[in-house]
This record gives C-alpha cells, sequence and structure tokens, in this order.
C-alpha cells in the first residue's frame, strides 16, 4: 500500500511538473516577433489581410496620403498590450514593428530620440549601453514607446507623472499626411493634445525622452491587512520614492512594494527565477479553481494565508525593479484613476462591488500613485492620482462586465477617470466632465484629421466624434 500511494504522489507530481513545463514553454520563451494577431486578452483579431509594415517615414506618409484620397480608415497597432478596442480596425491596420530604430542619443543632454515602434523593452537596453536609464516605468515593457504614451501608461511614485510627462518632443503624420513636430516651445498646443492621443491624431513616428544616469533601485516587500494599508494610505504612499500595493479583497490582504533609488549594487537577483516558478504554480491554481467560481473565495483566502507574497529585500538595476519579472498570464484588465485623497473610499468602494455581485475575483488588484501633469487626456489632469488596477483571470462574461461597469458605476461620484489602453466604457457626457480640456482636445483633433481616418468606432462612441 505504501509503495502504491509513492507512486501515485509521483504520478501527480510529474503531472504537476508537465503543466508548469507546458505553462513555461507557452509564457517565457521568446514568441512572434512580428505585428499582434490579437490584443492582450484575445478578444481582438487583428486583420492582418489590411496590414501595412512601413520601414520609412515615406511608406507612412505614403500610406496615410491615399487612404485619405481613398476615404478609408487606419488604425495603429502597437504591440497588442492593450485590454480595450482603441487599435481596432476594420480597415486598414498599420504596424510600425519595422520602424523601431534609434534616431540620436544625447549622452550630455541625456536625451533619446527613437522611432515609435520600437518597445520598452528595447530601449532599455539601448539607453543602459549608454549609461542612462528611463527616470520611471511601467510594470512592464512590451508595448511600444507610441502606444504607451498615448494611452497614459504609467508607473509609480507621487514624485513622478506618467511616461508621457518624459517626452520632450514627438514627431506625427496628420490625417493629410503633413510631418508635424511638436514640444514645448514648437506647436505647445498639438504638443499636449499628442502626448496622449489615443491615436486620434496622427501616426506619431519618432518620441524624444528625458532621461537620467543610469541607477539601482532598492526594493522592500512588506504585508500587511487591507484595513491597515487603507487606514494608513496617505503616510505609505509617500513613505518612498515608488510605492504600490498588491490587493487581495477576499483575504483582506495588502503587499507594499517600497522601491528607492540606492548606490548598493545588485543583490538577491535570483529573485526573479523564484518569482517565475511562483508564477507558475500560481497560475496553475488560478487554472483549476475558474472552473469552480463558487470556491473562489475560500481558494484566494487559503492562498493568501500561506504567504503568497513573503517579505523580501533586493536590489537591481532600475528596470528590472521597476519591471514585473515576468507579467502573469492572458487576463481581463480595467483601470480606474481617482485623485489621490478618493483612494481608501474608492477601494472600499470596489470591495462592495466584488461582494455584492458575488464576483469570483481571483487575482490581486494593483494600487499605484502618480503625479499631476497638464496633459489634457491624462488621466492624471491636475490632480496627484491613485490608479486602481481591476483584474481577473478567466471569468464568464458576465461576471466580467459586472466587474468593471458595476465598480465604474460606483466610482463616478469621484470623478472617475480610466486608463485607455485597458477595459473602458465612457460616454461623450461623462468625458466632458472629467477632461476639462477635452474641446479643445476635439479642436486639435478636427484641425490635424478633419476627415476623421484615425477614428474607429469605439472612440467615435467614447468622445462623440
Amino acid at each position: 500500500k505504501l509503495l502504491l500511494l509513492i507512486k501515485r504522489m509521483a504520478g501527480c507530481i510529474s503531472s504537476c511538473l508537465l503543466i508548469l513545463l507546458a505553462w513555461a514553454l507557452v509564457h517565457f520563451l521568446p514568441g512572434s516577433k512580428g505585428p499582434p494577431v490579437t490584443n492582450y486578452d484575445d478578444t481582438i483579431y487583428f486583420n492582418h489581410e489590411s496590414l501595412r509594415t512601413p520601414s520609412t517615414k515615406e511608406e507612412i506618409v505614403e500610406v496615410v496620403k491615399s487612404a485619405s484620397k481613398e476615404g478609408r480608415k487606419i488604425r495603429v497597432v502597437g504591440s497588442g498590450h492593450s485590454w480595450s478596442h482603441v487599435a481596432h480596425s476594420t480597415d486598414i491596420l498599420l504596424s510600425l514593428h519595422n520602424y523601431a530604430g534609434v534616431v540620436s542619443v544625447d549622452v550630455p543632454e541625456k536625451r533619446i530620440t527613437v522611432q515609435a515602434g520600437m518597445t520598452f523593452h528595447t530601449l532599455n537596453a539601448v539607453l543602459d549601453q549608454h549609461g542612462l536609464a528611463m527616470k520611471n516605468l511601467g510594470s512592464i515593457s512590451a508595448q511600444t514607446v507610441a502606444g504607451a504614451i498615448s494611452t497614459g501608461t504609467h508607473g509609480t511614485g507621487l514624485k513622478f507623472g506618467n511616461l508621457a510627462t518624459l517626452v520632450t518632443k514627438l514627431e506625427l503624420i496628420s490625417g493629410s499626411g503633413e510631418i508635424i513636430t511638436a514640444s514645448a516651445d514648437e506647436n505647445p498646443e498639438i504638443f499636449k493634445a499628442a502626448q496622449v492621443s489615443i491615436g486620434m491624431l496622427g501616426v506619431i513616428t519618432e518620441v524624444t525622452f528625458q532621461c537620467v544616469d543610469r541607477f539601482n533601485l532598492e526594493e522592500t516587500l512588506t504585508v500587511h491587512s487591507l484595513d491597515y494599508c487603507l487606514n494608513n494610505l496617505p503616510k505609505l504612499a509617500s513613505s518612498a520614492e515608488h510605492v504600490k500595493f498588491w490587493i487581495e479583497l477576499h483575504s483582506n490582504t495588502c503587499a507594499v512594494f517600497s522601491v528607492d533609488q540606492t548606490s548598493e549594487e545588485p543583490r538577491d537577483t535570483p529573485f526573479i527565477f523564484m518569482w517565475n516558478m511562483k508564477v507558475a504554480v500560481y497560475v496553475t491554481i488560478l487554472w483549476v479553481a475558474s472552473f469552480f467560481p463558487q470556491h473562489t473565495a475560500k481558494i484566494m483566502r487559503l492562498l493568501f494565508s500561506i504567504e503568497m507574497f513573503p517579505a523580501h529585500n533586493r536590489v537591481d538595476v532600475s528596470h528590472r525593479v521597476f519591471n514585473v519579472p515576468h507579467y502573469l498570464p492572458n487576463h481581463h484588465e480595467g483601470e480606474l484613476v481617482v485623485s489621490i485623497e478618493d483612494c481608501a473610499q474608492a477601494i472600499r468602494e470596489v470591495k462592495r462591488v466584488v461582494e455584492k455581485f458575488e464576483i469570483p475575483l481571483n487575482f490581486v488588484q494593483e494600487i499605484r500613485f502618480v503625479q499631476a501633469d497638464d496633459i489634457w487626456l491624462s488621466p492624471n489632469y491636475k490632480r496627484n492620482s491613485c490608479h486602481i488596477t481591476q483584474t481577473i483571470y478567466n471569468p464568464s462574461e458576465e461576471h466580467r462586465l459586472l466587474y468593471f461597469y458595476e465598480s465604474y458605476k460606483a466610482l463616478k461620484k469621484l470623478s472617475v477617470r480610466v486608463h485607455w489602453g485597458k477595459a473602458f466604457q465612457m460616454s461623450p457626457a461623462e468625458v466632458k466632465a472629467v477632461y476639462p480640456k477635452f474641446e479643445d482636445f476635439a479642436k486639435i483633433q478636427t484641425l490635424l484629421d478633419p476627415k476623421g481616418i484615425f477614428l474607429n468606432e469605439l472612440l467615435r462612441q467614447t468622445f462623440g466624434f
């Protein structure tokens, strides 16, 4: 009997290892290097029959001029790392995958100009070669530079703006095929509209970033109760240069990541390997548990009772700390943005939605903090902000829609804004109510794209163009 038990255990362990290996092969090995086939959660399949992949600026201009002449529509797609339908096209799909090189690097001024199809992963490597780095980054670096700034993508830190605030100059091709350069000194109104423009003004072709000298970061993770974090939120959010929360609503767990610049050399780098192994185990459990949504709350409480996020302290190169070592699997994601003063209340409102509608929430929810800016369609326009990232894995369509829509509805009283690259639903009236410079943006949009060739159905419904 003992021998039989040992054999069965060995078989079970072998099966689990095979599952983990299969998942790792899918998620950790390099994937396709071409234009994306789908968006991040596979809700959009991009039509490659109408795909254009220009490799020169002249070719991009020609695509735009031809589309304008023929009355066709264009949407530019980046790396496909989006949960919203902003890049969806029923006509021409334009990928800058082949337009992704370095234009210039000015080391003394700490500035770099790159073609818009470059990903942040490549940008980080290029900067590192020149002893430079981005001042702040998001949780991943898979996005193209144009896609990230155009949707208001961000990192965390109340003294740090979103990625678009690091742009000092950009170049775009308007709906008529005109090449326009914009900065704080040249075409300043176009610049403020284009920094976060969701591809509605034209094709961004070049982006110049203000960088800093290469630096290391020290990250410390501590785990608290959710009540403790919400009751002490203002103090915790400003306790380090970069702070983010990972909260799990069923177990009332709050993991606090505190990150500061340091002169220490990298240490505890095996953390990344252990992280990837933990992700593999976590995803396997999530996949199995997703078939039993009625038990989700119990499973999550059990998982987080065994230190799902044990405390740690590590030092590494900045971009390897800013970026999550490996992002979690295909899932659905939205992001709601409120003022820092309303953050604790907003999180409690989201928790009430989960409880009221019995949503099988099986993911941590990421909370980040971003400095105010003056970019017209930025979620952080004129207010220090709290970003509540909503994540759910393999839900039913009913639960997905309930979670996103009911949470948004609950936060409307807090003048909630959204992340343009994630799942959202807003009306033109709602946009005008929370983006004070929308009318000015609309004038620039009409000026640069009078025929609306860069608009799709989602953008028309959202902004009323």
